[in-house]
């Protein structure tokens, strides 16, 4: 293949791959092309750089497909005709039979998306030919290094990384991620596992696996668990791939349920009645019972969910984290918001308290390590001040704590900006909170937010992978002794 021309590339924050429309021809299933969100229309086209007969397509979509779409063919990428069009599609992969026909260029034009909010995605897209036709032709059941050469790469790390599993205990520091995953199977695949070793060689030992449900606005009673086919939250087999695999590792486990509305509200501003604590009851067992059955160390019984922690609700609370006492016999925290951690109601029936420690630091885009550290001692005061105050005796773990790579970050954490790129204070701010809080005896250690079980290409956003702010994280976690 000579050359891939596309309409446009994903710029989100976290979530683009590498804008390299060549990803969908390189037979490797953890590399994809996806263009802008929202919009239909959008096209990518394939020179062969020389006629071509062309007589099988197989097309591998992402879980964000093109519901219709048209393909294309040119002898000019000036003048197009329509190859074939195909309707009312399922995602997946399309393999797709045509007539023989000769040509240069092939396009495809994603007409009308899976999901209104999301744009098309393919890992690959194929073209095959007659190898009587074609001397240069490539079989179809050459193997996608996924399956094949990923898999052995992570066999052979495993077998010289497996690690015996020690129990949590309640002084140990934790040196954690916030392992994040909006899909159904991303948790079971061989790209998870090869990540959670390139977390272990950070010395990371601690992974708060994050489970995803929603309901509809902050005032709907029912909450959904999307873990179909193309869904965006874990199937309970993808969950336990994971945990298997981080526990072979030797890493702890922590299961973390969110909740998120589905019109982009943020979720502390949900607004509870009994008909939602109901609801949440149930999901939340759901995820104690898994959490029981595959041993999982420390689980999470809710996050960031404001509007429903304080006294007005405690009761409820108590009933739900009785009904999880009932069933496991783990440990227990609760992941507060740093706007919501001194009024949560139920500290007392938890072994750990749980800050989601998004602080603003200082006014400034460009701060000095010394004021960043500043602002740290200053916060990490206030909490011990307030631990003391309300006779809590118990240890301190930040649930989430992380750091987009934009300037002005350590302004507002809890965000994403579209600042220019500034990996240095991203760093600098992570470096500043461990430099301060790792001195303080009721403080036990972070999970960073986030870390992807693939790659993603994340210019301004929170994910560290290959960026400054990993060095730092792998650093202080080799120094930190549990």
């Amino acid at each position: 293949m000579e050359n891939a021309v596309a309409s446009s590339f994903d710029d989100t924050p976290d979530w683009a791959p590498l804008p390299n429309p060549m990803a969908t021809l390189d037979r490797d299933m953890l590399t994809r092309w996806s263009p802008k969100l929202g919009l239909d229309n959008e096209w990518i086209y394939f020179d062969f750089g020389k006629p071509k007969v062309l007589n099988k397509i197989i097309i591998r979509w992402e879980q964000a497909y093109a519901i219709d779409y048209e393909i294309l063919t040119s002898a000019d990428a000036k003048s197009w005709k329509r190859l074939v069009f195909m309707k009312d599609q399922d995602g997946g992969n399309d393999e797709i039979e045509l007539a023989a026909i000769k040509t240069r260029f092939v396009k495809i034009i994603g007409l009308k998306r899976n999901n209104p909010k999301w744009g098309f995605s393919m890992w690959e897209f194929e073209m095959y030919g007659p190898k009587s036709l074609n001397p240069d032709e490539k079989s179809e059941k050459e193997p996608l290094r996924d399956i094949e050469k990923k898999k052995k790469e992570f066999e052979d790390a495993l077998a010289k990384l497996k690690t015996a599993l020690k129990p949590l205990t309640l002084t140990e520091f934790h040196k954690g991620v916030v392992y994040t995953s909006w899909s159904d199977s991303e948790l079971g695949s061989v790209a998870s596992d090869l990540t959670l070793i390139r977390l272990i060689k950070l010395d990371v030992r601690h992974i708060a696996i994050m489970i995803p449900t929603y309901q509809e606005t902050v005032d709907s009673s029912e909450i959904t668990i999307h873990d179909f086919p193309g869904g965006d939250t874990p199937t309970d087999k993808a969950i336990v791939h994971a945990i298997k695999t981080a526990h072979s590792l030797g890493m702890k486990v922590m299961l973390k349920p969110h909740v998120d509305c589905l019109d982009g509200t943020f979720r502390g501003d949900i607004i509870p009645t009994q008909a939602w604590f109901e609801n949440y009851k149930k999901m939340i067992l759901r995820y104690v019972r898994l959490a029981k059955e595959n041993n999982v160390e420390i689980f999470c019984v809710g996050t960031e969910l404001e509007n429903t922690t304080f006294s007005r609700w405690e009761t409820e609370w108590r009933d739900i984290i009785a009904s999880i006492k009932e069933i496991y016999k783990g440990y227990l925290t609760y992941s507060a918001n740093w706007t919501e951690y001194k009024d949560v109601s139920f500290w007392d029936l938890m072994d750990l308290i749980g800050i989601d420690a998004y602080f603003p630091l200082t006014g400034k885009n460009d701060p000095t390590k010394e004021e960043l550290r500043g602002a740290w001692e200053g916060i990490a005061d206030r909490i011990e001040d307030w631990l003391r105050e309300s006779g809590l005796n118990k240890s301190v773990i930040f649930t989430e704590l992380g750091y987009v790579s934009s300037d002005g970050t350590n302004k507002q954490p809890w965000t994403t900006l579209n600042n220019p790129e500034d990996q240095a204070e991203q760093a600098d701010a992570l470096r500043a909170a461990l430099t301060v809080l790792h001195k303080r005896n009721w403080f036990k250690g972070i999970y960073l937010w986030q870390y992807f079980p693939q790659e993603r290409w994340s210019p301004l956003g929170y994910p560290v992978r290959g960026k400054k702010a990993e060095k730092v994280l792998g650093e202080w976690y080799k120094n930190i002794k549990d």
